[in-house]
């Protein structure tokens, strides 16, 4: 038995037990109802601040960071401090619902799991580029202050790995996510290039990367939503979940609780089930809780995406890179034959509208004579009609 939990080690299958903690917001979603005694009694005055928050995540749905006016929380600001983790500070004690789980190191088989609440002292920040620098760093080159996080890392690393390439081997939802990333990864990259800028690891501007430290975080995010859909499952319980986000399309669950409402109640749920904390939903109040945070979502996206003005920013920056990427392409046609061949070029759906980006240039346009609707990542080979960089004109037809 592993002597800080009480759980059974086969240590010919695996010696290491991963732990996924994710910030426990669930009293924020609990509005007052049945608490077990021994864990919390909320006072009058809490309950009603809780009902105060959930109302504004409930009207709010996700975290925007993309609005006019900058970042619009799913939750207040003061609230969002005090329920996020404390990172860097020894001694700092966080609240966090954590799943345990081993797996098999010889195949990748999720042998066991469980969810828990627990509380766990001040873990040490990374961002997504230290994490991969650390991985790809020999031992001698680790400052002695990070040996202990990259020992983790490359633990966690190893087993997370193999566990996806074996789900990604049987799950066809699996299969097709890791499509989708490809893709997005693939089109980030043309964009990018296009508009000379350098690869961006946080999101900004629809870039997208896969590192070393993303396939980790991606992993342990997937593992722990598999996990608990299998779990609540088990118990014959539902869950709610964000529409287009079903367990046919390998959607994520409850793994952003202060981002996204539908998390938020996902981890109440599942605390609620799996862990005796609280009364759970039945299925009625999941199905209108996806409906809420999907009316939510609809309400929020019909702000303009932008924190200026679109000519300010995103429709500036986008033609400054198409024309670009026009300038780019006009001169690879005109090194091998020019416009008035029509030549044929190598290009990739982005998913929208039949839009394709050119490879190798990053230019973007709307693919015509295509029947019905294109696939994203599907790659195509198209012919240039008609190009005019000084305009931010390209043409383009399916072959």
């Amino acid at each position: 038995l592993r002597s800080s939990t009480g759980r059974k080690v086969n240590k010919s299958a695996s010696k290491w037990e991963i732990l996924i903690h994710i910030a426990d917001v669930s009293d924020v979603y609990f509005d007052g109802g049945k608490f077990d005694a021994d864990i919390i009694v909320p006072s009058k005055k809490d309950v009603n601040n809780m009902h105060l928050l959930r109302e504004a995540s409930e009207r709010r749905g996700q975290s925007r960071y993309d609005l006019p006016l900058g970042p619009l929380h799913l939750l207040p600001p003061v609230a969002l401090t005090a329920l996020s983790l404390v990172t860097n500070k020894e001694k700092t004690p966080n609240r966090c619902v954590t799943l345990w789980v081993y797996i098999d190191e010889r195949d990748g088989k999720l042998l066991e799991a469980g969810l828990e609440r627990t509380i766990i002292s001040s873990p040490t920040a990374l961002s997504f580029t230290d994490a991969t620098t650390l991985l790809g760093s020999t031992a001698d080159k680790v400052p002695k202050s990070m040996s202990n996080s990259k020992a983790v890392l490359s633990v966690a690393e190893r087993n997370l790995s193999l566990w996806s390439q074996r789900h990604m081997q049987r799950d066809r939802a699996a299969q097709k996510k890791e499509k989708r990333r490809s893709t997005r990864e693939l089109i980030s990259k043309e964009l990018s290039a296009a508009a000379g800028n350098q690869a961006r690891d946080d999101g900004v501007g629809g870039s997208f990367q896969r590192s070393r430290g993303h396939r980790i975080v991606d992993s342990s995010l997937d593992v722990y939503a598999f996990a608990v859909g299998t779990l609540m499952r088990r118990a014959n319980q539902p869950i709610p979940r964000a529409a287009g986000s079903g367990a046919d399309r390998g959607g994520r669950l409850g793994t952003a609780p202060l981002r996204r409402y539908i998390d938020g109640l996902a981890q109440r749920q599942a605390l609620s089930v799996l862990c005796g904390y609280g009364t759970p939903l039945t299925k009625e109040e999941c199905i209108e809780a996806s409906k809420v945070a999907a009316r939510a979502s609809d309400n929020i996206a019909n702000l303009r995406s932008s924190k200026q003005s679109p000519m300010m920013q995103n429709e500036y920056g986008n033609q400054r890179r198409q024309v670009s990427a026009l300038y780019k392409l006009a001169r690879h046609l005109a090194s091998t034959g020019g416009i008035q061949n029509r030549q044929r070029v190598k290009a990739v759906s982005t998913g929208h509208n039949n839009e394709v980006v050119i490879l190798g240039a990053g230019a973007t346009a709307r693919c015509k004579g295509v029947k019905g609707t294109l696939k994203s990542g599907e790659k195509l080979l198209v012919r240039v009609d008609k190009i005019d960089p000084e305009v931010g004109v390209l043409n383009v037809s399916l072959v």
